[in-house]
């Protein structure tokens, strides 16, 4: 139950909608085109690899420096605050240096760290936070009533960042106007972070619960059903493992083998997040009628199948329908996946599990970046022989997963419309990464030993 109530509740609720909004326009703005930038900047394949892949496996540190934090002093805003803040300072240097000629591939990374590192460690202080304010049963319809925003906000921050690069460098990557035209949607992204880090501050806070004690975290993995989301866990990082063998290169090569406009890379970006948006609510039918196993094993197959078009991809047509199954199999992943992990877990375990989540998938996506750029690339004839090799990596692992799973026993689990999902950023693999709501604390949902 929500320690908040009346005017309070309804204040703090209103502006989570705005905040998120604002959130989300910045995504749009900076999110989406930091590997153009990398490009414009003259990045080379291991450059791209580590564009994407290393700010997520140092990322993951933000989620347990929060957890660390809470437990020292247990209020949320002032961390929160200091995140934001953190992003704010890091998209408006990125700019001033872009803006003058300054700005190159290794500072470009560095900046993409703090900044993910930061965001996610927000990320982890506004669930805590709006795990509290919102009620359980009341969950689910809020925040797929605010995530509707949050879809549109992006995809308007998205369309109207690639107008920008249009109309400021029509030529790619490779025209002159393209400095000026990334600082002005840095700029812009900075602005809209802050407005959406002041709505947070005047938000009203509940009172904090609390976190599991670490002994009991240790305890829970020994269970049957923590051993089985271990299992779940490292799944996943396996199969992140071969996707990131080829996902970071989708995007390089649109825009220099592709020789795809602005306008045709946000269209191609815009259609991953449509997919994704269009499928969750099938996906979550499925998982609640059947439940995540099957959803999870069957999307595991289709996401193998993705590098297929890209096999063959000469114009934005190809890619478009490469991008259309990449994110409607990654809506069914993404909920599967962590469908199995509510139905292994309890509640107050979850803020660790899903850190450990964070920290294991960054770490294995780094690993496939580097396998990819410093074992394969120098071998093969270029990025469509990475996605061929991925692929087939890809279906090993996913070949795999049903003897990972065998005798895994289904847990409880809420009907996913009643699970409040969080929008986590995007990723170069799927559009929108989203986790469950978690709360500080609740009625343990226990699970038989």
């Amino acid at each position: 139950m929500s320690t908040l109530e009346g005017p309070l509740l309804r204040r703090a609720l209103r502006l989570s909608v705005a905040e998120g909004s604002a959130w989300a326009l910045m995504v749009g703005l900076a999110e989406s085109y930091f590997i153009a930038i990398a490009a414009f900047l003259g990045a080379t394949p291991l450059q791209f690899g580590l564009v994407v892949a290393l700010p997520l496996a140092l990322g993951g540190l933000g989620p347990l420096t929060t957890i660390a934090l809470l437990r020292w002093r247990p209020r949320r805003r002032p961390l929160a605050g200091a995140a934001v803040a953190l992003q704010v300072v890091v998209l408006a240097c990125l700019m001033v240096l872009l803006r003058r000629d300054l700005l190159h591939v290794p500072q470009l990374i560095a900046g993409i760290c703090l900044y993910q590192m930061a965001g996610q460690g927000a990320g982890t202080a506004w669930a805590s936070w709006y795990g509290d304010v919102v009620e359980a049963e009341k969950r689910g319809r809020w925040f797929s009533f605010r995530n509707r925003f949050i879809y549109a906000s992006t995809c308007v921050g998205l369309v109207v960042g690639g107008l920008i690069m249009h109309r400021l460098a029509p030529g790619g990557v490779s025209a002159a106007g393209s400095s000026r035209a990334f600082a002005v949607l840095l700029g812009l992204a900075a602005v809209f972070r802050l407005v959406s880090g002041a709505l947070l501050l005047a938000a009203p806070e509940p009172q904090f619960r609390g976190l599991l004690p670490r002994r009991q975290v240790m305890l829970a993995a020994r269970t049957r059903q923590g051993s089985q989301a271990l299992r779940i866990l490292l799944l996943g990082a396996l199969f992140h493992f071969t996707i990131y063998w080829g996902s970071p290169f989708f995007a390089p090569y649109m825009l220099e083998q592709l020789h795809f406009t602005y306008l045709q890379y946000m269209a191609a970006s815009l259609c991953v997040i449509m997919a994704k948006m269009a499928a969750s609510l099938p996906w979550g039918r499925t998982i609640d009628r059947h439940g995540a196993r099957g959803v999870f094993l069957v999307s595991m197959f289709c996401i193998a199948l993705v590098p297929l078009p890209w096999l063959w991809a000469k114009g934005l047509g190809m890619v478009i329908l490469a991008q259309v199954v990449s994110g409607a199999s990654w809506s069914g992943f993404e909920v599967g996946y962590l469908s199995l992990l509510l139905e292994n877990s309890r509640s107050r375990e979850r803020p660790y599990l899903f850190a450990l989540q964070s920290l294991g998938n960054g770490w294995m996506q780094l690993a496939g970046v580097l396998t990819a750029s410093l074992v394969f690339l120098p071998h093969v004839g270029g990025y469509r022989d990475i996605f061929a090799i991925s692929m087939v990596g890809r279906f090993l692992v996913a070949m795999s997963a049903p003897l990972v799973l065998a005798g895994l026993v289904r847990g409880a689990r809420p009907p996913l419309g009643q699970i409040g999902w969080r929008m986590f950023g995007l990723r170069t693999h799927g559009g929108f990464s989203v986790r469950p709501l978690l709360p500080s604390g609740e009625k343990e949902d226990d699970l038989p030993e």
